[in-house]
C-alpha cells in the first residue's frame, strides 16, 4: 500500500479505542459523498491539500492517508455533527468498554489523535489551525478561533516544533495555504522565549510543558496560571501560558505528544476548566478545543485516552511504508557473559551491530548518507561503559553521543545542549556515528538515519519497557520517497532474550510479525548512479519549460457574454406572505392567526453584492481583488440574460425574483461552472533551464530494477513487471539511441494538466527515449486506464509540441498500453509506433 492510498474500515483491523469504530465509518461515508456539510472554505481546503497536486523542493508532495484522516475527523466533528464533547460522541459512537472517563471534566470538547511515530502529527497540527485561521477570516469570526497554543512536552521537542513553525516556515514551505490566499495569511508566530507587548488577533504561542512540571505543589502550578491582570510589558518565558490563557478566549490548545503531559493533568485540567470559567465569565466564550497528539495517548495505568478520536496504529505506518520497517536481528548461539561490565556481557550483540552499521555504511556512501546505530542500555552506568568501548574502535572515535536520562525518561539537563544541537544535525552526518542512551529516552528525539538499534536488556530483567520504546527511536525513514525492501527504510533490531520479550509484546499489541533476518547475512542495498563510462555516450538533455496551465485571478474577456446560458425567469406580481399562529400550549386550540407580507430586497445593489461574494467563496477566489471585477459582470448578465426579457434592476419585480432560492441556486451554479475555466490562464511555456540524464544524483532503490547497457544509470528502476520488460525491449532494439526510465519523484520531468475536476495537476511520463534518427519520445506505459488518462495525453502532445517549437528538435508522445505491447513480439521501436498509430485507427 501506498500512504496516501484510502483505508476502507471494513479492510482495517478494528481499534481498541473507544469512539474510533463507528467514526471510521461515518467520516469514510462523507468523504465519499464529497464532505457535504461544511463551510465553501473547508471545501477549499480539502480540495487544495488532497485533490491538487504540489511540489516541494521540487519533488512531488503529497499528504498521506494517516494526516488526510486526522484533519478530516475534526472537521467532521466540528462542522458536520456539531458536537462539542466526549458525552455527546459516545451517544453516537462509543462502543466497546470505556476507563478514565471523568464526566466533570467533560466542560468543553478535548479531542485525542493517536498516530504512529512519523505518520505525520505535526502537519495535522499545521492543518487544523489553518483550517480554523481561513475559517475564522472568510466565514465566522465568531464560530472559529484565531489564537492557538501549541505545548511541547519537552525541550527537544520545542525545539523541533520551533524549527518547523518560526517564522510561519512549515506554511511557507509545504502546501498548508491555497496560491490565492497566500495574501491573507497574516499568523502571527511567538515563541516561549520572545517578548510580548500586545497579543496579536491572529497569532500561534509555542512554549513547552516544562514550567508546569518543574513546580512540584499544586498551589505553586496555580501561581503560574493565576488570573490576575499582568503588565503587558513584563510578560516573560515564566508566565507565557498563564498570559496566553487568561487574556485569549476562544483558544485552540494543541499538545504535541499529549501523554507526556499526563502526570501532570490533573492539575493541568483543573487549571484549563478554572481557566475556561473565567474566560466565558469575562469574554462569553471558553476553550474552543484541546486537542492531544500522541503515539501512545494511555493514561498513567496504560488505558487509551476515551477521548481518542483517530487510531492510525504502527501496523498500519508499517504496511503504508510511512515508516521503517522493523527486523528482528536473530544472532545464533550468543550468549551473555558473566561480567558486570555491559560492553563484556553483551558483547556479541554490540559487536554485530557495529558490523551492521559498517556493512550499511560501506551500502550508502554512495547517497551520502550516514547510517546511525542506536545503543540502548539499562542504565547510566552500562550506557557510560558501552559509549567508552565505542569510543574505543577507531571507526567510531570521537564520533559517538550519549544521553543520559531522568528516572521519567527526559534527557539530563547536562546533556540537554549538546542533544539539542546533535537532534538538528546527526541525520546530515556531521559529528555522530552512534548514540548511546538508556532505554526509557522518550519519544520526542527522532533521526532519520538510525538503521541499527542495539537493545542491551537482560533476560532476566524486571524494569517495565515500553515497545515503543524500543523501536520508536528508528523508525522514521531515512528515505521518504521509497518503500521499505531491499534493505532500504530497514530497521534492524537486535538484542538478547530480554529483548526479543518486549519486541513480541509489540507483535501482539500490534497483530503485526516482524520479519527475522540473520545477522550473518551479507547486506546488499540497491544503489542506482550514473555510470561514468557510459555518461556522454547515452546523455539525454531535457529542455524545462515554464507552465502552460496555472491557476490565475479572473479573466472576465475569455467569456463569450451572448453564449452564457439564457436564465428562464419571469416577471410576476406576487407578494410573499407568511401566516403566523399561536396556539394554547395545553388545549393546542388556535388563538391567534394572523397573515402578514413578508419584506423582499428594496435595493438590488445589495442583492447582487451578496451573489458576488457567494460565487468568489464558492469558487475560491479572493474577495478582495476580484469582487469589483465580477460584480458588474454579474450586474450585466442579471438585467439582460437571466429573465426571458431584458429587465430593470430597480423593478419590485425582479427584486422579488432575487430573493428566491431558485435564482440563487441557478446563478451560483451558473458562474461557479463558468468562472472555475476562466480562473484557468494558458500561456505560451518558456524554456527556462536545460536538465541533463547524466547530472542525476544517485539514489537507492527498493523495487525491482534492470541493468540496461543504453542508459547512463547502472541500473533502470522499475515499479513492475510491465516496466522491467519494457526496458529489455528498448535495451535490444537497433534504432533506440539512449533511453532513461524515470523514477518517481526523483526527477524533475514533469508538466501540469488541468484534471477532470477542474484541478491543475502534475504528469509525470515513465520513460524518456532518444531515436538515432534524433527524435525524441516521451513514453507512458499504462496497464489500467483511469478518467484523467485522455487529459494526461492531450497535455503530453501538446507538451512535445511545445518542445519542439522551442528547441527545433522533434518530440513525441505515446501510450502504450500493457495489452498492445504483450500480444507483440516487436522487434523495433518504429514497429512498436506503427502498431499504436494503428490501434488508434481502429
Amino acid at each position: 500500500m501506498n500512504p496516501t492510498d484510502i483505508l476502507n474500515p471494513s479492510q482495517r483491523k478494528p481499534s481498541k479505542a473507544y469512539l474510533v469504530n463507528k467514526l471510521r465509518e461515518a467520516v469514510f461515508s462523507w468523504r465519499e459523498q464529497g464532505y457535504p456539510g461544511v463551510t465553501p472554505t473547508t471545501k477549499r481546503l480539502l480540495q487544495f491539500w488532497f485533490e491538487e497536486d504540489h511540489i516541494v523542493d521540487e519533488e512531488p508532495f503529497e499528504f498521506w492517508f494517516a494526516q488526510r484522516e486526522a484533519i478530516e475527523t475534526l472537521i467532521y466533528i466540528k462542522e458536520v455533527l456539531k458536537n462539542k464533547n466526549f458525552v455527546d460522541l459516545a451517544r453516537e459512537f462509543g462502543s466497546g468498554p470505556m476507563y478514565g472517563y471523568d464526566p466533570s471534566i467533560d466542560i468543553y470538547p478535548n479531542y485525542a489523535f493517536k498516530m504512529a511515530t512519523g505518520s505525520g502529527k505535526t502537519f495535522v497540527m499545521a492543518m487544523a489551525i489553518a483550517w480554523a485561521f481561513f475559517n475564522n477570516k472568510f466565514e465566522n469570526s465568531e464560530e472559529y478561533p484565531s489564537k492557538f497554543l501549541l505545548i511541547a512536552p519537552n525541550i527537544v521537542v520545542y525545539e523541533r516544533l520551533k524549527r518547523d513553525f518560526e517564522e510561519n516556515k512549515i506554511f511557507k514551505k509545504y502546501p498548508f495555504v491555497p496560491t490565492e490566499w497566500k495574501d491573507a495569511w497574516n499568523l502571527n508566530i511567538i515563541l516561549r522565549e520572545d517578548p510580548i507587548t500586545t497579543i496579536p488577533e491572529k497569532v500561534l504561542f509555542l512554549t513547552n510543558i516544562q514550567q508546569l512540571e518543574d513546580r512540584q505543589r499544586s498551589d505553586e502550578v496555580n501561581e503560574i496560571l493565576d488570573l490576575k491582570d499582568v503588565q503587558r510589558e513584563k510578560i516573560s518565558e515564566t508566565n507565557r501560558i498563564r498570559e496566553v490563557l487568561t487574556s485569549c478566549s476562544n483558544v485552540m490548545i494543541l499538545k504535541d505528544e499529549a501523554h507526556h503531559i499526563y502526570h501532570v493533568e490533573k492539575a493541568w485540567k483543573k487549571v484549563l476548566l478554572k481557566l475556561n470559567e473565567n474566560l466565558i465569565k469575562k469574554f462569553c466564550k471558553g476553550i474552543w478545543a484541546e486537542l492531544d497528539l500522541s503515539a501512545t495517548p494511555k493514561t498513567e495505568t496504560g488505558s487509551l485516552f476515551p477521548w481518542i478520536i483517530v487510531d492510525f496504529a504502527l501496523a498500519e505506518a508499517i504496511e503504508m511504508n510511512i515508516v521503517k520497517r522493523p527486523m528482528k536481528g536473530i544472532l545464533k548461539r550468543a550468549r551473555e557473559i558473566t561480567s558486570d561490565k555491559a560492553h563484556e556481557r553483551y558483547r556479541a550483540w554490540i559487536n554485530a551491530g557495529v558490523r551492521r552499521w559498517r556493512e550499511y555504511k560501506k551500502n550508502l556512501e554512495k547517497v551520502g548518507k550516514t547510517p546511525i546505530l542506536f545503543i540502548m542500555c539499562e542504565n547510566t552506568d552500562a550506557a557510560d561503559d558501552v559509549y567508552t568501548y565505542l569510543n574505543s574502535l577507531s571507526d567510531l572515535k570521537n564520533k559517538v553521543l550519549i544521553i543520559h536520562t531522568n528516572l521519567s525518561g527526559e534527557i539530563q539537563q547536562k546533556d540537554l545542549d549538546k542533544a539539542r544541537e546533535a537532534a538538528k544535525n546527526i541525520d546530515e552526518g556531521k559529528e555522530y556515528d552512534a548514540i548511546v542512551s538508556v532505554m526509557m529516552l522518550n519519544e520526542g528525539w527522532d533521526v532519520r538515519n538510525v538503521t541499527i538499534v542495539v537493545g542491551l536488556r537482560s533476560y532476566t530483567s524486571k524494569r517495565k519497557v515500553l515497545p515503543e520504546q524500543v523501536i520508536g527511536r528508528g523508525l522514521r525513514k531515512m528515505f521518504p520517497d521509497q518503500p521499505a525492501g531491499n534493505y532500504v527504510n530497514m530497521l534492524e533490531v537486535i538484542g538478547p532474550k530480554g529483548l526479543i520479550q518486549i519486541l513480541d509484546d509489540l507483535e501482539q499489541q500490534e497483530g503485526i510479525e516482524l520479519a527475522t533476518f540473520d545477522i550473518e547475512q551479507k547486506l546488499n542495498v540497491t544503489t542506482i548512479f550514473v555510470d561514468e563510462k557510459k555518461a556522454d555516450k547515452f546523455n539525454i538533455i531535457i529542455p524545462i519549460l515554464s507552465p502552460r496551465i496555472e491557476r490565475k485571478e479572473l479573466d472576465l474577456s475569455r467569456i463569450n457574454f451572448d453564449k452564457l446560458e439564457k436564465g428562464s425567469f419571469e416577471l410576476q406580481n406576487k407578494v410573499l406572505k407568511t401566516k403566523y399562529i399561536a396556539e394554547d400550549m395545553l388545549t393546542k386550540a388556535v388563538v391567534v392567526e394572523r397573515q402578514w407580507t413578508l419584506p423582499v430586497p428594496q435595493d438590488s445593489n445589495s442583492v447582487l453584492a451578496y451573489y458576488t461574494h457567494k460565487i468568489l467563496k464558492e469558487i475560491r477566489l479572493p474577495d478582495t481583488t476580484n469582487f469589483p471585477i465580477l460584480y458588474p459582470f454579474i450586474k450585466k448578465y442579471v438585467s439582460k440574460r437571466m429573465f426571458k426579457q431584458e429587465v430593470n434592476l430597480d423593478d419590485p419585480r425582479v427584486l422579488f425574483v432575487l430573493s428566491m432560492p431558485d435564482s440563487e441556486e441557478f446563478l451560483v451554479n451558473l458562474f461557479s461552472k463558468e468562472l472555475k475555466k476562466v480562473s484557468i490562464k494558458q500561456q505560451e511555456p518558456k524554456v527556462l533551464d536545460k536538465l541533463e540524464l547524466k547530472e542525476t544524483k544517485p539514489f537507492v532503490w527498493s523495487r525491482q530494477v534492470y541493468p540496461a547497457d543504453k542508459s547512463v544509470l547502472n541500473y533502470q528502476p522499475c515499479g513492475n513487471n510491465l516496466e522491467v520488460e519494457f526496458c529489455k525491449f528498448l535495451d535490444k532494439t537497433k534504432d533506440v539511441k539512449s533511453f532513461f526510465k524515470i523514477p518517481e519523484r526523483k526527477i524533475g520531468i514533469y508538466t501540469e494538466y488541468l484534471s477532470s475536476s477542474d484541478v491543475v495537476k502534475q504528469y509525470y511520463p515513465d520513460y524518456i527515449i532518444e531515436l538515432k534518427n534524433g527524435e525524441y519520445y516521451f513514453v507512458e506505459t499504462k496497464g489500467l486506464v483511469d478518467i484523467d488518462v485522455p487529459r494526461k495525453d492531450e497535455r503530453a502532445k501538446r507538451w512535445c509540441k511545445d518542445l519542439t517549437k522551442l528547441t527545433g528538435k522533434k518530440w513525441n508522445f505515446i501510450r502504450v498500453n500493457q495489452q498492445l505491447f504483450e500480444s507483440h513480439d516487436f522487434k523495433s521501436f518504429e514497429d512498436l509506433i506503427k502498431a499504436h498509430k494503428k490501434s488508434k485507427k481502429s
